[in-house]
């Protein structure tokens, strides 16, 4: 039985996924803290969880530490 595959590929930068890594790039360049939190209400996300499934995300591509 084949299996399904869900969601997006992790190497494919979605508009979410810019719109999550722009906010920590800006948050650090004027030297706040990246809060999870912070991040879910500036880009419009349900939750927290959602801001760290995407920085999960980005760190398998590579782009976040």
């Amino acid at each position: 039985m084949a299996k399904s595959r869900r969601g997006r590929k992790p190497g494919l930068m979605t508009h979410r996924r810019r719109q999550v890594f722009q906010e920590i790039v800006a948050s650090m360049a004027n030297g706040e803290t990246v809060s999870l939190a912070s991040l879910a209400r500036r880009c419009g996300l349900y939750d927290y969880r959602q801001a760290r499934r995407i920085m999960k995300d980005l760190e398998k591509m590579g782009i976040v530490n």
